[in-house]
């Protein structure tokens, strides 16, 4: 399964991602994180994924994660606020505005509430597990 073909704006809570791999790869938050978004800036140059955006949010302030803008990948710092704060806050704003969003949370709660206001949401494997890359 492929991610939707209509040109899509991705809010991927990304410690929130980052997190349910952990066990997996027996590697540090900082290098999970680093590789997803390595694999996330080579996913969307592909031309099956090149018209969507990516939007990683992250915990806290700014952190050395390597460049902001990478391709369709934009990582941006919630600041004071959690990322389930600024998720929500930007889907609410796009979705008025139109724009198709979907939000990639495994928070249930996050999920009910855009939910209810008409956002797509996506559990962070199912769209891990989406993006297929030729000879991947």
């Amino acid at each position: 399964m492929y991610l939707t073909t209509k040109p899509t704006l991705y809010l991927i809570d990304g410690l929130n991602l980052v997190r349910s791999f952990l066990w997996q790869f027996g590697q540090t938050e900082e290098e999970v994180l680093a590789d997803f978004l390595d694999f996330l800036e080579e996913v969307s140059s592909d031309e099956k994924y090149a018209m969507h955006e990516y939007r990683v949010v992250l915990d806290g302030t700014y952190r050395s994660v390597g460049p902001l803008y990478r391709g369709g990948v934009h990582i941006v710092f919630a600041e004071e606020d959690s990322a389930d704060d600024y998720i929500l806050q930007e889907a609410q704003y796009l979705h008025q505005q139109s724009s198709r969003v979907i939000a990639v949370t495994d928070d249930r709660d996050l999920q009910n509430t855009l939910k209810e206001i008409g956002v797509k949401t996506q559990f962070c494997r199912k769209f891990y597990n989406s993006l297929k890359l030729d000879g991947r």
